[in-house]
């Protein structure tokens, strides 16, 4: 029952967000106009992720513990929120996003005192201590998956789709463990996703006119994605096993990577927006935007899948690890070279 509530909640106040935030967003221009890359019609309300927000905001104060952990969560998220809308209105550079993501990453490793200190045992020899070099890490796996999350949102309901999926993937991971603590957390960030999804791919057309996710959005589900993984396979209770988060965010963090490949051999920066994305390729290949949507949910539940049978089984995380890589090969020297064959 109470789950339930924390659930209805998230739902009700995402939905009813996105209702009241729409005629402001078009008043103050946070709207999405088509350019060179971006071929949709009309000025679009950028209010998807601001709604998602709000809805986890009003549904953690009113049924979640207050800890200093969920604060400092809060906290960050609002921050990151306030910088990715001002992307959104006024197109930051990128140096200045990221320079705010670090901002925020330090407020939530510092905030809580809390650091990726252990990535499990991936080559079969003990676990992997970082030590020192956690810091490091944790901030470059913070800014990595914000950006990765970032990244992908390029097709109507494909970041609502692929977050769905995450946050689905790690609360069945917190019922494998018998984590029920921490199950509310994915549970509310998935339901409150729901109601961007019926807006941004036009279900009840007559009430749900389109909205997009825009980039505070974007960031923020890729923060909460990382402090979701941080807090399921860090600690002495770990819910589950580093390697496993590898494949319940597989499809962003291969898109990203080998975006970022592609760009640098062709010199290219890694960070520049371009149209060579797996759902931009997918498209060119003549499949149309919602059949790469079904395509790639598609992969990234099956991903999703063998992340949670391996840890169900108990496959060795070096094997995990070994078999991740292998289909992230195949999956960059395919997408490679279709990106080459419908360009060139």
């Amino acid at each position: 029952m109470y789950i339930f509530a924390t659930a209805l909640t998230a739902f009700c106040f995402a939905f009813l967000s996105i209702k009241l935030f729409k005629p402001v967003a078009i008043e103050v221009g946070l709207v999405d106009k088509p350019n060179d890359r971006k071929h949709h019609a009309g000025h679009i309300p950028l209010i998807g992720g601001i709604s998602i927000f709000l809805a986890v905001l009003a549904a953690s104060l009113l049924w979640l513990p207050n800890t200093l952990e969920l604060r400092m969560y809060l906290i960050a998220s609002a921050m990151m929120v306030f910088i990715g809308a001002l992307d959104d209105k006024f197109d930051l550079r990128v140096r200045i996003r990221i320079v705010g993501q670090i901002i925020v990453a330090s407020l939530m490793i510092y905030g809580v005192g809390d650091s990726i200190s252990n990535l499990g045992n991936l080559f079969g020899l003990g676990d992997i201590e970082l030590g020192s070099f956690g810091i490091i890490f944790t901030y470059l796996a913070i800014v990595v998956v914000i950006n990765a999350y970032n990244m992908v949102d390029g097709i109507d309901g494909l970041i609502g789709v692929l977050s769905l999926n995450t946050f689905t993937a790690i609360a069945v991971l917190f019922l494998m463990s018998g984590s029920q603590g921490y199950l509310s957390y994915p549970l509310i960030l998935a339901t409150a996703t729901l109601p961007y999804l019926i807006f941004n791919l036009g279900f009840f057309k007559k009430h749900t006119k389109k909205i997009f996710m825009g980039d505070a959005g974007s960031m923020f589900i890729g923060l909460s994605v990382i402090w979701l993984l941080s807090m399921g396979t860090q600690g002495d209770n770990a819910s589950f096993r580093p390697v496993t988060a590898l494949w319940i965010c597989a499809v962003p963090l291969m898109d990203m990577l080998a975006i970022v490949f592609r760009r640098v051999k062709k010199g290219k920066s890694p960070l520049k927006p371009d149209r060579d994305h797996l759902h931009h390729i997918i498209q060119r290949a003549g499949l149309t935007s919602q059949q790469a949507l079904v395509f790639i949910s598609i992969f990234s539940v099956l991903m999703s899948t063998l992340g949670l049978l391996g840890e169900y089984f108990e496959v060795a995380e070096s094997t995990s690890l070994a078999l991740f890589i292998l289909i992230f090969i195949f999956y960059n020297k395919y997408a490679r070279h279709f990106s080459w064959k419908y360009v060139e």
